[in-house]
């Protein structure tokens, strides 16, 4: 088969492909268009919220601040809310608006590193079945309208993993560190970009062709290009806490798994934090959630001052302070990770939304239906590598979301463009040693080929709607955009939500947010007056702690909780709202707009 280098065809003329590419791009870009005006959204996602209120705050100059947590965000990499605050100008100052078009502009680009890299892997054929399969597959064309990183992340990633594949067919000092810089950008979005940049390494290093001497050298240019555009954001977090770290991530999530497993392991027993705070992980039983008790305790726990300790409640800054690793501590975390999510990594990749069983069989046969060459085998090996990096990420982490195996998708998406033509040519073959010559016709491979690679889109357009992420932009959720506006207008003054989720609180236009805290009724009570909350929203259907679920049903029995009678609103009756009149609350000491 010949290889994307030697594809002799009009293509190769600069003008006609510049041209093919644009079309490619225009008709990415349609779709997604015509697919958000056909699904529509509702809310702003969650973690959209955050990202951004992170860009409203960096372009008013208040820094890199968002709404969940007090002080700098530490867990986000900053380049997503970066490209949100430039694309506010072209919204007006809708920060919503200018998320879901940097999705869309990304998510329309796609496509692009997709057509290189299998081009380069395969030849200009399979190029362009990955093209379309990355074009058309419902997941990625919704993920495109969301304020979800992946969908930028995904682009630039595969970006970077195109750059990687060119490198190793081509190598040269200023290919690999367009390498460094393409992993960096990818890594500015999402940190777990590092582990697909260390095995690009291992290759430019081991595997790339030169002697010793020149892979070193081209291997130490790309580290340089990463590390000098990442410096800004580790210059940021050595700012803001005194410790010389690339990013914060890394260390919340080992805190977060440090917490669950002394959950599990000892509940009931005092467990001091490295700060020296004190705590009893405490079961709670026969409360149904989607969280397990540990979960709920790592994430929303607090101590006996009313302190949150939980990575949800508590500042990102003091937790990389205070946050230590012990010899034994990784180990552990990554034997209790593989436990919890291989089985996860198994289910989402026989998931309806990815487009199984199609997509991975697919791609398995692409993989293996004809044996490598040399020059093949050295860029396919290192795309199947690239696979296995947020495989082992997920291994870091005892919590996981549908959303961290979106990159799969494109990725497989690679190979089963290889596997839909071998599929073609199969029958095409068969029929022809069956003589029978109608079905023998090249157009007659193309069609099967095609049938089956629509079969598998429109299986992932059923598996849409089992995507729990995107749920939280529905149009069903508008409903918590309106009521949110609705409560931002009851006061001229900052206010600061507690809820289970956040995108309420966003459209409040809420200075900060807070998740309940997971403990006793009464100390969930004296929480909210430590934590200046000025609005309590409870939601009917919603399942969090005994307290909650007492507070749903028989209302919050406390002077200072005002039950606030909801705007006539389709679909408001799934929430209670209540105004919180904590003793400093500046509504009990300046008139404010909705005052009763």
């Amino acid at each position: 088969m010949e290889s994307g280098q030697d594809a002799g065809t009009a293509a190769d003329r600069p003008p006609k492909f510049l041209l093919f590419l644009a079309l490619i791009v225009a008709a990415s870009f349609a779709i997604r268009v015509a697919a958000w005006s056909h699904w529509r959204t509702g809310a702003i996602e969650s973690e959209g919220a955050e990202y951004a209120r992170l860009a409203e705050n960096l372009r008013n100059g208040i820094g890199f601040v968002g709404l969940v947590t007090p002080g700098p965000q530490l867990n986000f990499n900053p380049l997503f809310p970066l490209l949100i605050a430039g694309g506010s100008f072209l919204t007006h100052g809708d920060f919503e608006l200018a998320g879901r078009l940097v999705g869309l502009i990304m998510g329309s680009l796609l496509p692009l590193p997709v057509f290189g890299t299998a081009s380069r892997l395969f030849d200009r054929r399979v190029g362009l079945i990955a093209a379309l399969l990355v074009l058309l597959h419902p997941l990625l064309v919704h993920l495109s309208f969301t304020v979800f990183s992946e969908g930028p992340y995904l682009t630039l990633f595969l970006f970077a993993v195109y750059l990687s594949v060119r490198a190793l067919e081509q190598p040269s000092l200023r290919n690999w560190l367009l390498v460094g810089a393409a992993f960096a950008f990818a890594w500015l979005v999402r940190a777990e970009a590092l582990l697909g940049f260390a095995v690009a390494m291992m290759f430019a290093l081991l595997v790339a062709p030169g002697d010793l001497l020149t892979r070193c050298k081209r291997t130490l240019a790309a580290v340089a290009a990463f590390l000098l555009l990442i410096s800004p954001e580790a210059i940021f977090v050595y700012r803001a806490t005194g410790k010389l770290k690339l990013e914060g991530k890394s260390t919340i999530f080992l805190y977060d798994a440090q917490r669950i497993l002394a959950a599990e392991h000892h509940p009931g027993q005092e467990y001091t934090s490295p700060g020296g705070h004190h705590e009893i992980p405490t079961p709670e039983p026969n409360v149904e959630s989607a969280l397990r008790w540990e979960e709920k305790w790592a994430f929303f726990g607090i101590d006996s001052h009313l302190k949150g300790m939980g990575f949800a409640l508590r500042p990102h800054v003091e937790i990389l302070r205070e946050a230590r690793m012990n010899p034994g501590d990784l180990p552990r975390i990554i034997a209790a990770g593989m436990r919890q999510n291989l089985p996860i990594l198994f289910q989402r990749l026989s998931s309806d939304w990815l487009g199984a069983p199609l997509l991975p069989a697919l791609a398995f046969l692409g993989v293996f239906r004809r044996s490598w060459q040399a020059k093949q085998a050295r860029v396919r090996w290192f795309v199947l590598l690239i696979m296995a990096a947020p495989m082992v990420a997920t291994f870091t982490s005892l919590r996981t979301e549908q959303r961290y195996y979106f990159v799969f998708i494109p990725l497989l998406s690679i190979f089963a463009a290889n596997g839909l033509v071998g599929v073609g040519l199969w029958f095409k073959a068969s029929a022809a040693v069956l003589r029978w010559p109608l079905l023998a016709r090249p157009l007659s491979g193309v069609l099967v080929s095609g049938a089956v690679g629509l079969a598998m889109l429109l299986a992932a357009v059923s598996g849409r709607g089992n995507v729990y992420n995107f749920a939280e932009s529905a149009p069903s959720t508008q409903v918590d955009k309106e009521i949110g506006h609705w409560l931002g207008q009851r006061q001229n003054y900052p206010i600061k939500v507690m809820d289970l989720s956040i995108p309420l609180a966003y459209h409040a236009g809420a200075q900060l947010f807070s998740y309940f805290p997971y403990c006793s009724n009464d100390s969930a009570l004296q929480y909210a007056d430590a934590a200046q909350v000025d609005y309590i929203v409870l939601r009917r259907e919603a399942h969090f702690t005994r307290y909650y679920q007492d507070w749903v049903e028989r209302g919050i029995s406390d002077s200072r909780a005002e039950l606030l009678q909801l705007p006539a609103i389709p679909g408001a009756g799934k929430f209670i709202v209540y105004r919180w009149h904590r003793i400093d609350s500046p509504g009990n000491s300046h008139n404010n707009a909705g005052a009763h």
